[in-house]
């Protein structure tokens, strides 16, 4: 693999492996944490996938009281610790309000927007962990001005989340019966989150930041195994897509003053990216730039690995990493991810991609102090 950091086409190509095979214990994960509920602040499913993952592997696992998951991979030093941060949450709906006849309308929880969902089967989060099942719909088409639809239909305006009705064929007294309210949150129905592999390539919703979790997940197999030089905090945070601070706070109660955010990397033309085998070095996004010294050792150590990596600034984008430093919990931060399509969307990133991320994250690992 070559040694080019340039946003270039790699030379050596992604055709000279079998990604799909090489990926396989990726994608098992992928499957399993993709598809288990994550809205913001209700991470349930997600946490109990992490501990029981993480439990066999780390010194110590527990939550904190900012809802954070956080494990402890302990290390041959402990005078220098790494946080490594990436976050459970998921964009999804709240409920805001319950007809009597039981049609739930909504509003979205992080940058969910319709045009990136559609119609179709979503899942209503009871208090007590089940699910009631229900449909998502904007209405019919055959109307006339007397709908308010038709604005959208013929394209005067976009559609919005006031115009979205989800209904389970239940009354809001047998809803409330089910432990759902004003304030439960919806998720997407889980076959439809479920990945998809077209090629070398993995698509699912919620990739953002799944894929990241997978990827810290096999990480600490390998720590597991050869212990790093220094302590490595797993920082696996809540309610990231709502800005809720949450990392903020799991960082300033950890030892260490580096914290690094596992992320996607938008793929667009603007910002000369790739959707390919090199994973992304970010410098700065909307919340300003990242610590020089840490992002050009980062850059450093994957060359040393062989790590062909892009490198990126990136606008309209903002990590747990940035939000920690910009609130004065953590002083030195930098943010790496793998190269990702249709942000908020169904998401289809690059396996070598990923996997080079995670091989990326290791040498970091394997480096430090840098």
């Amino acid at each position: 693999m070559t040694t080019d950091t340039t946003n270039q086409a790699d030379p050596a190509g992604p055709e000279r492996y079998d990604w799909p095979r090489e990926a396989q214990p990726l994608l098992d994960l992928l499957r399993e944490v993709c598809t288990a509920h994550a809205p913001s602040g209700v991470e349930r499913e997600l946490d109990a996938i992490i501990t029981r993952r993480l439990a066999p592997l780390a010194e110590r696992v527990w939550q904190d009281a900012a809802g954070n998951t956080v494990a402890l991979l302990p290390g041959r030093a402990h005078d220098r610790p790494l946080q490594l941060t990436a976050h459970k949450d998921e964009i999804a709906l709240i409920v805001k309000r319950i007809a009597p006849d039981g049609r739930l309308t909504v509003y979205r929880v992080g940058g969910l927007h319709p045009y990136k969902v559609g119609e179709g089967p979503v899942d209503i989060l009871a208090d007590d962990g089940s699910i009631v099942p229900a449909v998502l719909g904007f209405g019919a088409v055959h109307v006339s001005e007397e709908s308010s639809i038709q604005q959208v239909k013929s394209g005067r305006r976009a559609a919005q989340w006031s115009d979205a009705v989800i209904d389970a064929k239940l009354t809001r007294v047998e809803l409330h019966a089910r432990g759902v309210h004003v304030g439960s949150r919806i998720a997407l129905e889980r076959t439809r989150k479920s990945p998809r592999v077209l090629q070398d390539y993995v698509g699912a919703h919620a990739l953002d930041d799944k894929g990241a979790i997978a990827l810290l997940l096999l990480l600490a197999e390998s720590l597991a195994v050869e212990p790093p030089p220094q302590d490595v905090y797993f920082l696996l945070a809540s309610g990231e897509e709502v800005e809720s601070g949450a990392a903020a706070y799991g960082s300033r109660e950890l030892p260490g003053d580096t914290l690094v955010a596992v992320e996607v990397a938008p793929v667009m033309p603007e910002y000369d990216l790739r959707n390919d085998a090199r994973p992304v070095v970010i410098w700065a996004d909307s919340r300003g730039p990242y610590d020089v010294t840490l992002t050009t050792n980062i850059v450093g150590a994957a060359r040393d690995r062989g790590i062909a990596v892009q490198e990126a600034v990136l606008a309209s984008f903002g990590s747990d990493a940035a939000l920690a430093r910009r609130t004065g919990a953590v002083p030195r931060t930098a943010c790496v991810g793998f190269p990702t399509e249709n942000t908020h969307g169904y998401e289809v990133a690059h396996l070598g991609g990923m996997l080079n991320c995670g091989r990326l994250l290791e040498a970091l690992v394997r480096a430090w102090p840098l």
